[in-house]
């Protein structure tokens, strides 16, 4: 028995961001951005347009803080109009940040029990959202949470409420042709993840394994090209496909072990995001071998081999990314990374990865991690 659901209306395609001044004809709205000049253009096309925004918040931070959201809630509050709609144009921050905004609106109370007394959030008719992202990777424009992070207390929490998908996610790939290397490998990485996190997990479904499938062979075939040619829309509009459905995929299951292993490391190492929730991949595929038959035969269907495989190729295809694979390469004591181990698999997305620690231990020392 399984079910499947995601709400989000998508607009997929080359140059569809015009879309965007149909949907919010005599709509009012507020758009939240990144404060980089490339993203100027598009905030300032619909500011000169017949239906300005009511506001415009352009400084929203990489992994959105606690704190820095509070001072958006305040000028939201100060914003006299309903606001039918909030636009995010941009990466997964912007759509998190978005989706505080719409959950909590100028509440601080109910956003602070959230963050600081690990109160279930209070969501109550959220503010309607049009996700536009700019780069292909969080899939958090199909997803109904966000990650919102408490650096303070060296925090990191997930807002989740199926009131948060989005009403319609715009993926426009032209808008995705400028990203850097770095930015565009690490993204890739974190769609890579979240596909595959989606297959070992307890909450995999034919649906979701299907979305998963796909994503993970469009990746691997497509991400090395785009490196190499970052202004290829074809490669563009076939990673971004790709990410679609890593969030169709994982939207139904959540995340797994490797992203519990990661928000350590980023938190007190600085590893990008989709590096590190990522460098793991080759360790919990060989992991899973003998683990689970259903899931071992969606893992072989990515690569059309056997798991042993399965997971060197993974690792050459990290490698050809220049993607660390082992703990020398990130920098994280032996003693510290066993601590960031024994958490990951007791916390929640620990819980639903269908492996076990011995099996990923083991597996560890076999892919030359230590």
């Amino acid at each position: 028995m399984w079910s499947y659901y995601n709400p989000v209306e998508i607009l997929f395609g080359k140059n569809k961001f015009q879309e965007i001044h149909n949907v919010l004809k005599n709509k009012s709205y507020i758009i939240i951005t990144h404060p980089e000049e490339i993203f100027k253009k598009y905030s300032e096309e619909l500011n000169s347009s017949s239906n300005p925004p009511l506001s415009i918040m352009t400084n929203i931070q990489p992994n959105p803080d606690y704190k820095h959201i509070l001072q958006l809630q305040k000028k939201f509050s100060s914003i006299s109009k309903t606001v039918d709609y909030i636009l995010a144009i941009g990466g997964g921050s912007v759509t998190d940040t978005a989706k505080a905004i719409a959950a909590f609106k100028e509440n601080q109370d109910y956003l602070t029990d959230f963050v600081r007394n690990k109160k279930n959030p209070q969501v109550e008719n959220p503010i309607k959202i049009i996700a536009i992202p700019t780069t292909s990777g969080t899939s958090s424009e199909l997803t109904c949470w966000a990650t919102i992070w408490d650096k303070e207390k060296n925090n990191k929490l997930s807002l989740a409420h199926k009131e948060l998908y989005v009403e319609k996610a715009i993926i426009d790939p032209t808008i995705m042709i400028n990203k850097p290397l770095g930015l565009t490998i690490s993204t890739g990485l974190d769609a890579l993840s979240h596909s595959m996190e989606s297959i070992w997990n307890i909450n995999a479904n034919p649906i979701s394994a299907l979305h998963a499938i796909q994503a993970s062979k469009l990746i691997l075939k497509n991400l090395p090209l785009l490196t190499k040619d970052l202004k290829n829309i074809n490669l563009r509009s076939n990673i971004a496909r790709a990410c679609v459905h890593a969030g169709l995929a994982f939207s139904n299951t959540k995340t797994a072990i490797a992203h519990n292993l990661s928000y350590p490391i980023t938190l007190n190492y600085g590893i990008q995001h989709g590096i590190a929730c990522s460098f793991t991949l080759p360790i919990v595929t060989r992991s899973m071998i003998g683990i689970n038959k259903i899931a071992e035969e969606r893992l072989q269907l990515i690569f059309n081999d056997n798991l042993k495989n399965a997971s060197i190729k993974l690792a050459e295809f990290m490698r050809s990314l220049k993607v660390p694979l082992n703990l020398n390469e990130i920098k994280v004591p032996v003693q510290e990374w066993n601590n960031i181990v024994n958490d990951a698999f007791l916390g929640e997305r620990g819980k639903n990865f269908i492996g076990n620690k011995e099996a990923f231990i083991a597996s560890s020392k076999l892919m030359g991690l230590y």
